[in-house]
């Protein structure tokens, strides 16, 4: 049977890229195994579907590739939630990118975190009538799973159903400047058994570990490191 969603119901691994920053100082990321939900970056395996309903899809449904990179800030008192999807649908139409970010966030009682915002803010500042309401959970074998409809709510139907779709968390590093000579190198605690290396140049002939200690704040850890030594990569790297 079909039923239509309104307002109420849906606001209720490969090799490591470098990627330039500041002050000559580059990161490189790397894929990890999946984590329990916290605060970072995750993505949707590769072959993840949806399936989307509605009076103009074709023949009424249809199952589409989806993908998406999640950036999820626990941190705060309201979470927040940004999610960069390359291949996201309307309508039965074309697939397109789109960000879609939560206007508002919580953590529910069974450790449930829920998410809800306009699907289409980005594009249309003013607001509109599709609206997103997803839930991420850790299963029982520590991975993270997204659920949850993405809808239209005013006057006729259209549902994208999000069912157990397993996210993996993404190594990346953040950099902050904390001096006139040195930069803060920071990454999740998730991360742990990794190490930070460097190398001066890419394709790099050989990476090398940096032997500095890592400091523990909250949920990061993080590494101060001189800029004066000249152009350096840095990655995560799990020994």
């Amino acid at each position: 049977m079909e039923s239509q969603i309104g307002p109420r119901s849906l606001l209720a691994l490969r090799e490591a890229v470098a990627v330039p920053m500041v002050l000559g100082v580059h990161l490189a990321l790397a894929w990890p195994a999946c984590a329990a939900l916290e605060s970072g970056v995750y993505q949707t395996l590769p072959g993840a579907t949806v399936e989307e309903r509605g009076d103009r899809v074709p023949n009424g449904s249809r199952v589409v590739p989806f993908s998406a990179t999640l950036t999820i800030d626990l941190s705060a008192a309201q979470p927040s939630l940004t999610a960069t999807i390359p291949n996201a649908v309307l309508e039965g139409g074309e697939p397109f990118a789109l960000t879609a970010r939560s206007s508002s966030g919580a953590n529910l009682l069974d450790g449930t975190y829920w998410f809800t915002g306009d699907y289409q803010r980005d594009l249309y500042p003013s607001g509109t009538q599709y609206l997103f309401d997803w839930r991420f959970s850790a299963s029982a074998d520590g991975q993270v799973m997204w659920n949850g409809i993405t809808g239209w709510a005013g006057g006729h139907i259209w549902q994208v159903t999000i069912s157990d779709l397993a996210l993996v968390p993404q190594a990346r590093l953040s950099i902050a400047q904390v001096g006139t000579a040195s930069v803060q190198i920071a990454w999740a605690t998730k991360f742990a058994d990794h190490v930070l290396e460097y190398a001066t140049s890419l394709p790099a002939a050989a990476w090398n570990t940096l032997t500095n200690a890592a400091v523990t704040l909250g949920d990061r850890l993080s590494i101060t490191v001189d800029t004066d030594a000249g152009q350096r990569f840095y990655r995560l790297r799990k020994p």
